[in-house]
């Protein structure tokens, strides 16, 4: 016997044994208790790495303990494959999308399948195709036609040249992650869920989530973001406009001296619109417009105002308080 591994024979031979009595094929057995595992589905870059190599060994691993005790695993894998990763690729090595997307996922399922991961490729989806995002687009439209999904205006990260929006992650440094120009801030009509309607019901299954560590609830209520507190309304002084302000420490209204809002709340430019601060608010907005608003961003900048010439009312004790834009609001 030699005494030297030989995966190239060994794994290869045991592999096609595998396929060949289909030991991964995964069907409905009512007598035997169930077992769904998931690794999150890669994107199709090319090849894998050892990212790919470290995360599917585990969630290998533990499909195949969890065979081993006699449950009915299914062990799917998939391709996240839309979205601007797709594009970008496609455009740097001048081909088209589908072609770049179906090529790499090619590579990549057969580096997977070298790689000897218990998969049913029976059930393999690619979320770039038509039969897979149709059901999304099913689920948006029932949500949709129950009111749980609205439209309104809300500015976005903005890039000129590419004309598209980015994500927070797509903004790198104030810059378009694809062509390395300025990102702006837009205001575009975009779509929301209403996710503040099922608040109440969110909190408490996060509590009945068996399993969960206390780490990951705890991220998820922060995430949900419930505050007890008191909407404040100040009216802006020579004008029927009035600012709501949300504060868990309605208490402290008393001591205010001065409004903030941020550059992109719409009161700004008409607070400023006939006044000597136009010019500067103006100026201010595009200003800022260029910076990254993200809130991990917004909390290492230098705090900055300027005043937008307009007076509201604390409705506490009638004191006439400035109104200021910031790029910390």
């Amino acid at each position: 016997m030699d005494s030297r591994y030989q995966p190239q024979a060994i794994e290869a031979k045991w592999q096609k044994r595998w396929e060949d009595a289909q030991l991964f094929k995964v069907e409905e057995t009512p007598a035997r208790e169930k077992y769904y595992l998931l690794e999150m589905f890669p994107y199709p870059s090319g090849k894998i790495h050892m990212g790919h190599v470290r995360n599917y060994t585990i969630g290998d691993v533990v499909a195949r303990y969890k065979r081993m005790r006699g449950f009915n695993v299914l062990h799917p894998m998939g391709w996240d494959a839309f979205g601007m990763p797709a594009e970008n690729a496609a455009i740097a090595n001048r081909t088209h999308p589908a072609k770049w997307t179906y090529e790499n996922i090619a590579t990549m399922r057969a580096q997977l399948k070298r790689m000897g991961f218990s998969y049913d490729w029976d059930r393999e989806l690619a979320t770039c195709r038509p039969e897979y995002y149709r059901w999304e687009q099913w689920l948006f439209l029932q949500m949709a036609e129950r009111g749980m999904a609205y439209r309104k205006e809300s500015y976005v990260n903005w890039c000129e040249p590419c004309q598209t929006v980015l994500a927070n992650e797509q903004v790198e440094a104030g810059m378009c992650w694809r062509c390395g120009k300025p990102v702006r801030q837009k205001k575009l009509w975009q779509w929301f869920f209403k996710i503040t309607d099922f608040a109440e019901d969110l909190l408490v299954h996060c509590d009945l989530l068996p399993g969960w560590p206390e780490k990951v609830t705890t991220m998820q209520r922060n995430w949900i973001g419930k505050s007890v507190g008191a909407e404040i309304r100040f009216a802006v002084e020579n004008s029927d406009a009035v600012i709501s302000v949300f504060t868990t420490r309605p208490d402290t209204v008393f001591g205010a001296t001065f409004m903030c809002l941020a550059p992109e709340h719409p009161l700004v430019p008409t607070l400023a619109a006939g006044t000597d601060q136009a010019d500067a608010v103006a100026a201010f907005i595009e200003r800022i417009s260029l910076q990254d608003r993200s809130s991990k961003a917004i909390e290492s900048y230098e705090k900055e105002g300027v005043f937008t010439g307009a007076y509201c009312i604390n409705p506490m004790n009638g004191r006439r308080m400035p109104v200021y834009t910031a790029n910390f609001a």
